[in-house]
């Protein structure tokens, strides 16, 4: 009888991987677009990450994030990360930074390459830093806005998706890279 059992878990558990093997899942959280008028496809990611100021009011001071992506040569990639402040003062302008703090102890710095402007948007590059923002999440981030030097912290608000928002990006590029998962159009 125990062998019997045995026989049949088994043919079950292969049954079940050779139904799977062979398919490609879809990314959850990368979908492209196809403009209907030109044919060009654009890559995009599904979601964004909102956090808020230490000590802020919760509402008005805090930062939305946002991957940007682009296809070059058959592969996805990060273009730029794009963060609007909101609640930080005066205009900000090129050269402001970005101070990481990642939980495995190591520190990095991006420079926002933007322009002048007083909507608080930024643009970074992750170039050359992938392999770091992979490696561990986020525990906190400061931002200085070069023209003022004020500053907006944000790690003990950091919550989940914030602390991991680039991290499960760029390990979902890998494997669409790789062939192992599959870019789906974007819902509506």
């Amino acid at each position: 009888m125990k062998k019997l059992l045995l026989l049949l878990t088994l043919l079950i558990g292969f049954s079940s991987y050779s139904q799977n093997e062979g398919k490609i899942i879809e990314s959850k959280l990368i979908c492209k677009t196809v403009d209907e008028f030109t044919d060009k496809v654009s890559v995009s990611t599904v979601e964004s990450v909102i956090l808020y100021e230490d000590g802020g009011d919760m509402k008005s001071e805090g930062v939305f994030g946002m991957l940007f992506l682009s296809e070059k040569k058959g592969k996805i990639e990060p273009s730029s990360l794009y963060m609007k402040f909101l609640g930080i003062k005066g205009c900000v302008d090129e050269g402001s930074t970005l101070d990481i703090i990642f939980e495995n102890g190591e520190k990095t710095q991006l420079v926002n390459w933007k322009k002048f402007n007083c909507e608080g948007k930024n643009y970074f590059s992750l170039v050359g830093k992938e392999d770091l923002f992979k490696s561990s999440k986020i525990k906190g981030i400061k931002y200085t806005n070069k023209r003022n030097y004020d500053t907006m912290i944000v790690k003990t608000n950091m919550n989940e998706k914030g602390s991991s928002y680039i991290m499960n990006t760029l390990l979902e590029l890998d494997k669409i890279n790789n062939g192992e998962v599959s870019v789906g159009v974007c819902k509506k």
